[in-house]
């Protein structure tokens, strides 16, 4: 799609900004939001152009009415308990006839205890 402004929605290190970035070119950009200082700088190192870089929470989300075209939103939802707002902010910033593209792992059941407890769970 290029010349489409795309949304990564918790990029962390930022591989899928980064596909995302050669597939809207030429003339298009993506913007990677996470809200970890230390996932971004990782991301930022890559220094491709048509990539910009923003510290945010998913909730509130620093971007216009109407202003992506495509939003990629992966492994966010079950990390963060306030998916309606993250849902409504979403809603918001994607224009009409846009997309939203996600991926979730869902569990069947119950973590066991001793994987809860395990900070690196998802790793």
């Amino acid at each position: 799609m290029p010349g489409s402004r795309v949304l990564d929605l918790g990029c962390g290190a930022g591989l899928d900004s980064l596909i995302a970035a050669e597939r809207v070119r030429p003339g298009g950009e993506v913007l990677g939001i996470d809200f970890s200082a230390d996932m971004l700088a990782r991301a930022a190192s890559t220094g491709v152009e048509n990539i910009a870089w923003c510290r945010a929470s998913a909730e509130a989300l620093p971007l216009a009415d109407g202003s992506v075209d495509v939003v990629l939103v992966n492994g966010i939802f079950n990390l963060n308990p306030g998916r309606s707002r993250i849902f409504a902010e979403l809603a918001r910033v994607v224009r009409p006839g846009g997309r939203v593209h996600a991926a979730e792992l869902v569990l069947r059941g119950p973590l066991p205890e001793a994987e809860r407890t395990d900070a690196n769970w998802f790793a």
